[in-house]
């Protein structure tokens, strides 16, 4: 089978960010155990003209740049979004518009925070047909327009967006060598958007976290097992977002230095399902990933989907 390979990466954060102290400020039932909880200095958060489509472009134009490549070139356009998902029309197309990549068909994908590697499976299976060479995963989202104001959540989730360019003919980037998609539709229930547009959870976030620990080592043994590597042989892990708990919970699990597992969680919040894109963007930007690398994408998705792709640069 022919490699897929992320030849380049690109991301947009809102212009406007967020502190603790400005939330704090405004919503004083929220204290420093929540923010110590929480993990997130500053997140994003889109005005009303950063819509999803705004944000998918500039991220894509980024990305497109990065790699040398015009979007008439792009063969497919694949749109992960869960805040603004609606029955008609997809998102995917309105980008594909105003990117000018008319030779791509486009469809939107959710799965959350899981979307980004599901999308990579997909976009996958496509460049193994010789008719499509080329494509763009875009992943934008509003989360923070679907988190009640001054919960918990609020602290949390942040606003953006990340692209990443792939290609079956480059030398260049991330090379996929593997991915692992996993669902337990018996915790499909486990969080919903109730009718006031606004993120439930069913359970108590203690259970959520150890939920999605164990379906992110599930994932990883899975897909390492069948490259006949453990979690030791692997550079460094890249969580999607998840919270400081999560990503402290994962780190202990498998008895991991914290250095190991790589997140950006801090300076963006959550930004769901560009949170490994991003992360991985921010990283090779400042050195931390080099040639050589083998790096652990994991991410879980409410539905209940648990996701895994390895990648060596």
């Amino acid at each position: 089978m022919l490699d897929l390979r992320i030849s380049s990466l690109g991301t947009y954060l809102p212009r406007r960010a967020v502190d603790n102290a400005t939330l704090v400020a405004s919503y004083p039932e929220l204290g420093e155990r929540d923010l110590d909880r929480v993990g997130v200095v500053s997140r994003g958060e889109a005005d009303d003209d950063e819509d999803v489509p705004y944000m998918a472009v500039r991220a894509a134009r980024t990305a497109l740049e990065r790699a040398e490549v015009s979007p008439e070139a792009l063969d497919f356009l694949l749109l992960v979004n869960w805040s603004e998902r609606r029955y008609v029309p997809d998102l995917a197309p309105r980008v594909q518009a105003l990117l000018g990549a008319n030779k791509a068909f486009a469809f939107d994908l959710g799965c959350a925070c899981a979307g980004f590697i599901y999308a990579l499976a997909v976009a996958h299976g496509y460049l193994q047909n010789p008719r499509f060479r080329r494509g763009l995963i875009v992943a934008s989202d509003h989360s923070r327009r679907r988190v009640r104001p001054g919960s918990r959540a609020s602290l949390l989730f942040g606003d953006g967006a990340a692209a990443a360019v792939v290609a079956a003919h480059v030398e260049r980037g991330f090379r996929l060598v593997d991915y692992e998609l996993g669902t337990d539709g018996t915790r499909h229930e486990l969080m919903d958007v109730g009718p006031d547009g606004y993120l439930v959870t069913h359970v108590r976030q203690r259970e959520v976290n150890e939920l999605a620990v164990s379906s992110l080592v599930r994932a990883g043994r899975s897909l390492l097992a069948r490259q006949r590597l453990n979690f030791g042989d692997v550079d460094y892990i890249v969580p999607h977002s998840g919270t400081a708990g999560i990503q402290s919970l994962l780190a202990d699990t498998l008895s991991l230095p914290r250095e190991k597992i790589l997140t950006n969680l801090p300076s963006v919040g959550n930004v769901t399902a560009a949170s490994i894109p991003t992360a991985l963007e921010h990283f090779v930007q400042n050195g931390t990933l080099r040639a050589g690398h083998r790096v652990l994408m994991l991410a879980v998705g409410v539905g209940w989907q648990y996701v895994g792709g390895l990648v060596e640069l």
